[in-house]
């Protein structure tokens, strides 16, 4: 599979849950709204929420999306906390939700971006002969 069937796929996937780890191990599980931008993925969330935290001392970290195709992302990620960037992707018409509700505003100080670089994929679906598997990796 390739980066662009990928994309597509993940596009249009809805909710998913993000595993992240504390640099000692702690794990943390919540419910995100990604969205695919170019070779990425972008999360909006806040400086002090856990995901945030763990990825700031731990930057691996994993995705799932259900029902539908089973999609498995295992990826990298980095906090920016640039206000251009942030108005940006919060104007771009990209996010599959309104962000006011959960946010306010772009310069609300606790807002914090989630750079996501995916390294591999995995992808479990039902097709007409059957279950399938797919892989993509970077």
């Amino acid at each position: 599979m390739d980066w662009d069937e990928l994309a597509e796929l993940l596009a249009g996937a809805g909710l998913a849950h993000i595993a992240t780890a504390s640099v000692d191990g702690r794990p943390h599980v919540a419910v995100v709204a990604p969205f695919v931008e170019g070779d990425g993925l972008w999360i909006f969330t806040t400086r002090g929420s856990g995901k945030a935290r763990n990825l700031a001392e731990n930057p691996r970290m994993a995705l799932v999306w259900r029902p539908g195709p089973e999609i498995y992302v295992q990826a990298d990620a980095v906090l920016v906390d640039d206000l251009a960037e942030k108005a940006r992707l919060w104007d771009s018409g990209l996010l599959p939700f309104d962000p006011v509700g959960f946010f306010g505003t772009p310069d609300n100080p606790d807002l914090v971006l989630v750079r996501v670089t995916p390294r591999s994929a995995t992808v479990l679906a039902m097709g007409p002969t059957g279950p399938s598997r797919r892989t993509w990796r970077r």
